[in-house]
Protein backbone atom coordinates (compact mmCIF):
# COMPACT_ATOMS: atom_id res chain seq x y z
CA UNK A 1 0.00 0.00 0.00
CA UNK A 2 3.20 2.64 1.06
CA UNK A 3 4.07 1.93 -2.56
CA UNK A 4 0.76 2.82 -4.28
CA UNK A 5 0.79 5.83 -2.40
CA UNK A 6 4.49 6.67 -2.37
CA UNK A 7 3.62 6.99 -6.53
CA UNK A 8 0.62 8.56 -6.49
CA UNK A 9 1.50 11.29 -4.58
CA UNK A 10 4.55 11.52 -6.07
CA UNK A 11 2.52 11.63 -9.44
CA UNK A 12 0.45 14.29 -8.27
CA UNK A 13 3.82 16.25 -7.57
CA UNK A 14 4.83 15.91 -11.00
CA UNK A 15 1.81 16.83 -12.42
CA UNK A 16 1.76 20.11 -10.33
CA UNK A 17 5.03 21.15 -10.85
CA UNK A 18 5.15 20.56 -14.49
CA UNK A 19 1.69 20.70 -16.13
CA UNK A 20 0.48 23.79 -14.21
CA UNK A 21 1.17 27.20 -15.82
CA UNK A 22 2.56 29.39 -13.15
CA UNK A 23 1.38 33.12 -12.97
CA UNK A 24 2.73 35.10 -9.64
CA UNK A 25 1.20 37.94 -8.22
CA UNK A 26 -1.56 38.72 -5.21
CA UNK A 27 -4.38 36.57 -6.77
CA UNK A 28 -1.82 33.53 -6.77
CA UNK A 29 -0.26 33.76 -3.75
CA UNK A 30 -3.70 34.39 -2.02
CA UNK A 31 -5.29 31.09 -3.71
CA UNK A 32 -2.68 29.41 -2.60
CA UNK A 33 -3.25 30.97 0.81
CA UNK A 34 -6.97 29.31 0.65
CA UNK A 35 -5.50 26.03 -0.32
CA UNK A 36 -3.29 25.90 2.79
CA UNK A 37 -6.65 26.18 4.43
CA UNK A 38 -8.38 23.75 2.47
CA UNK A 39 -5.53 21.66 3.80
CA UNK A 40 -6.42 21.84 7.05
CA UNK A 41 -10.16 21.24 6.72
CA UNK A 42 -9.32 18.22 4.25
CA UNK A 43 -7.04 17.06 7.42
CA UNK A 44 -10.06 16.90 9.92
CA UNK A 45 -12.32 15.47 7.33
CA UNK A 46 -9.73 12.71 6.73
CA UNK A 47 -9.38 12.37 10.31
CA UNK A 48 -13.06 11.54 10.76
CA UNK A 49 -13.23 8.90 7.95
CA UNK A 50 -10.09 6.94 8.83
CA UNK A 51 -11.75 6.87 12.73
CA UNK A 52 -14.89 5.31 11.40
CA UNK A 53 -13.27 3.39 8.89
CA UNK A 54 -11.28 1.84 11.96
CA UNK A 55 -14.72 1.41 14.17
CA UNK A 56 -16.42 -0.65 10.51
CA UNK A 57 -13.26 -2.68 9.37
CA UNK A 58 -11.93 -4.97 11.90
CA UNK A 59 -8.88 -5.67 10.48
CA UNK A 60 -8.19 -1.81 10.19
CA UNK A 61 -7.14 -0.27 13.77
CA UNK A 62 -6.30 3.14 15.17
CA UNK A 63 -2.90 2.41 14.60
CA UNK A 64 -3.81 2.17 10.65
CA UNK A 65 -5.27 4.92 10.67
CA UNK A 66 -3.13 7.44 12.45
CA UNK A 67 -0.11 6.09 10.28
CA UNK A 68 -2.10 6.72 7.44
CA UNK A 69 -3.12 10.08 8.23
CA UNK A 70 0.13 10.66 9.33
CA UNK A 71 1.39 10.37 5.66
CA UNK A 72 -1.68 11.89 3.94
CA UNK A 73 -1.42 15.12 5.64
CA UNK A 74 2.49 15.10 5.10
CA UNK A 75 2.05 14.44 1.22
CA UNK A 76 -0.77 17.13 0.94
CA UNK A 77 1.80 19.90 3.11
CA UNK A 78 4.49 18.57 0.88
CA UNK A 79 2.46 18.72 -2.49
CA UNK A 80 0.87 22.38 -1.11
CA UNK A 81 4.56 23.60 -0.29
CA UNK A 82 5.45 22.61 -4.26
CA UNK A 83 3.09 24.47 -5.73
CA UNK A 84 4.12 27.61 -3.26
CA UNK A 85 7.56 27.26 -4.03
CA UNK A 86 7.23 27.75 -7.70
CA UNK A 87 5.37 30.55 -7.31
CA UNK A 88 7.31 32.01 -4.71
CA UNK A 89 10.68 31.54 -6.99
CA UNK A 90 8.27 33.08 -10.13
CA UNK A 91 6.96 36.44 -7.94
CA UNK A 92 10.51 37.17 -6.18
CA UNK A 93 11.76 37.02 -9.51
CA UNK A 94 9.29 39.35 -11.11
CA UNK A 95 9.49 41.81 -8.39
CA UNK A 96 13.64 42.07 -8.48
CA UNK A 97 13.12 42.65 -12.26
CA UNK A 98 10.05 45.25 -11.83
CA UNK A 99 12.38 47.17 -8.72
CA UNK A 100 15.33 47.20 -11.56
CA UNK A 101 12.79 48.48 -14.41
CA UNK A 102 11.42 51.41 -12.06
CA UNK A 103 14.58 52.53 -10.38
CA UNK A 104 17.70 51.27 -12.11
CA UNK A 105 16.54 52.42 -15.65
CA UNK A 106 20.33 52.23 -17.21
CA UNK A 107 21.25 49.03 -15.97
CA UNK A 108 18.23 47.26 -16.55
CA UNK A 109 18.21 48.17 -20.64
CA UNK A 110 21.81 46.36 -20.29
CA UNK A 111 21.31 43.30 -18.65
CA UNK A 112 17.43 42.69 -19.78
CA UNK A 113 18.00 40.93 -23.13
CA UNK A 114 20.73 38.41 -21.18
CA UNK A 115 17.77 37.77 -18.48
CA UNK A 116 15.21 37.36 -21.10
CA UNK A 117 17.39 34.33 -22.26
CA UNK A 118 18.25 32.48 -18.80
CA UNK A 119 14.75 33.16 -17.62
CA UNK A 120 12.85 30.40 -19.42
CA UNK A 121 16.58 28.10 -18.80
CA UNK A 122 16.63 28.99 -14.91
CA UNK A 123 12.21 28.14 -14.46
CA UNK A 124 13.04 24.69 -15.92
CA UNK A 125 16.35 24.02 -13.67
CA UNK A 126 13.70 24.92 -10.69
CA UNK A 127 11.17 22.44 -11.54
CA UNK A 128 13.49 20.06 -12.28
CA UNK A 129 15.30 20.44 -9.10
CA UNK A 130 11.74 20.58 -7.70
CA UNK A 131 10.94 17.14 -8.91
CA UNK A 132 13.79 15.37 -8.19
CA UNK A 133 13.29 16.68 -4.51
CA UNK A 134 9.71 15.40 -4.87
CA UNK A 135 11.14 12.73 -4.84
CA UNK A 136 13.27 12.70 -1.98
CA UNK A 137 10.04 13.96 0.29
CA UNK A 138 7.52 11.25 -0.84
CA UNK A 139 9.98 8.66 -0.37
CA UNK A 140 10.79 9.58 3.35
CA UNK A 141 7.03 10.28 4.09
CA UNK A 142 6.22 6.29 2.69
CA UNK A 143 8.80 4.21 1.88
CA UNK A 144 11.59 5.33 4.91
CA UNK A 145 10.62 3.52 8.15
Amino acid sequence: MEIVAFLFFLSVAVYFIWSSQISYGKKTLAGIGKAFIGIFIAFVVIGFVLKGLSAIISGFTRNDARHLMQGLGASLVFIWGMRFILVALCNIFGNIMDFHKKHNKDNYNRFSPVTNKLAPGLFIFSKVVLSLGSIVICYGIWLAH
